[in-house]
């Protein structure tokens, strides 16, 4: 959650309420939108001096907008781009597949059903989040480079992570790797709804003998 925050105020300035929205808008399949976990990540990385923080009133409303600090600049261009670990990346809910066959015939039925309709469910979400980037591409590209460049703090820190010579080309580079992202959560699903359809008819198969 750290890193995901500081990947959002590096491009842009925001509050708690704000990257929530992202988040929920767009990596919703990646990690949690619990304000409760955002407000501990954000009380490290503000313990660690990677962001600060700035009041001002809105609606007279008090809000709190963070920003990525040099020290955070720094620690994000050692930790972006390194390998992924695998091992964070498995999930405590699929131990329930693997012991799945301890449950009854019919409950393994309606696991399987249920997870099939969740997938399809998913899947036609993320097709439609891709038929809409797609669409609309270059202007996002053109109006997310136009103002980062209006902020050159925001355009020197965006420069020197990306190691980019020109804005233009590190807000494509973030652009297209999160259409990738789209087409890797496509394509996952559409292989694992193979698969649980092949496990689930076997299931069936089998209840009738």
């Amino acid at each position: 959650m750290e890193n995901i925050i500081l990947s959002l105020i590096l491009l842009k300035a925001m509050t708690i309420y704000e990257m929530r929205t992202y988040i929920q808008q767009n990596l919703s399949t990646v990690c949690s939108d619990s304000l409760g976990s955002m407000q501990t990540a954000i009380k490290k990385l503000l313990e660690k001096g990677y962001i600060s923080v700035t009041e001002y009133v809105d609606n007279n409303t008090l809000k709190k907008q963070y920003h990525i600090t040099a020290e955070g600049v720094k620690y994000y261009k050692s930790w972006v781009g390194t390998p992924i670990n695998w091992q964070k990346m498995k999930s405590m809910e699929e131990g329930k597949f693997f012991f799945l066959g301890i449950a009854p015939g019919e409950r393994r039925v309606a696991f399987l059903k249920s997870l099939i309709a969740d997938l399809k469910e998913e899947y036609e979400k993320l097709l439609a989040i891709k038929d809409a980037v797609d669409k609309t591409q270059k202007t996002v590209i053109k109006r997310n480079t136009k103002r980062i460049k209006e902020d050159p703090a925001l355009a020197r820190n965006l420069l020197e992570v990306s190691g980019e010579k020109s804005v233009e080309q590190a807000v494509t580079n973030i652009d297209n790797y999160q259409l990738y992202m789209l087409e890797y959560g496509l394509e996952r699903i559409q292989a694992d709804l193979q698969f649980y359809k092949k496990i689930l008819k076997r299931e069936l198969k089998e209840n009738k003998q």
